[in-house]
């Protein structure tokens, strides 16, 4: 997978509306969370920089460069191994990157294991069957190098990568319908382009 820096930040602006509904689904449960707080495929720190999230990692260092100069402490590191100790931080936050790690599962483990007791992972995600889920598997198919090995979640894909290890308490959902409504709801809208699901930590596995 591999995204142009400038090319990628800029679709943030050009699609001003998206990108604030989505920042509205996430900053009610990024925000009631104390620092330190991880996003995990930082980018270039659109999200982590509003979102008051002071760490980032991403395995592309041209993303890191833009996330750097927006004041994120950014390592190039995969999520699959953080180069962080054992309960450090308050929340982790995964936006929109899910359908690109290698191993998924693997990535989320991780998360457990950097978080704190009654800490956070905060899943932000563009189920398969959605508008933009069928629009960037279709373009997958037709060889778009970008979406060609993403692997676009269902919700209960999402669910099982959670299981055993952290509780859903919430979810919220936002990019609703084919017209892309705006409007942010509480809980799982099976229209729904980008999804919020929050897990609080299990304790004692």
């Amino acid at each position: 997978m591999s995204f142009n820096p400038e090319e990628y930040d800029s679709w943030y602006e050009r699609h001003r509306d998206i990108y604030e509904a989505e920042l509205r689904a996430l900053e009610d449960i990024v925000k009631k969370y104390p620092s330190p707080k991880l996003e995990i495929g930082v980018g270039t720190g659109r999200f982590a920089s509003v979102l008051g999230i002071e760490y980032g990692v991403d395995p592309d260092g041209e993303m890191l460069k833009f996330a750097e100069r927006r004041g994120i402490k950014v390592i190039k590191a995969m999520g699959e191994d953080l180069p962080f100790r054992a309960n450090k931080f308050y929340l982790v936050l995964i936006s929109t990157t899910l359908p690109f790690f290698k191993d998924a599962k693997r990535v989320v483990r991780e998360a457990y294991r950097v978080l704190k007791p009654q800490g956070a992972i905060v899943i932000a995600f563009i189920p398969r069957d959605s508008y933009f889920g069928r629009k960037y598997t279709e373009m997958g198919k037709e060889g778009d190098e970008r979406f060609r090995d993403a692997h676009f979640y269902t919700l209960e894909e999402v669910e099982k990568l959670l299981e055993n290890l952290f509780y859903i308490t919430r979810m919220r959902s936002t990019l609703i319908g084919e017209e892309i409504r705006l409007e942010v709801k509480d809980g799982y809208d099976p229209d729904a382009s980008f999804v919020v699901v929050e897990g609080v930590k299990i304790q004692n596995l």
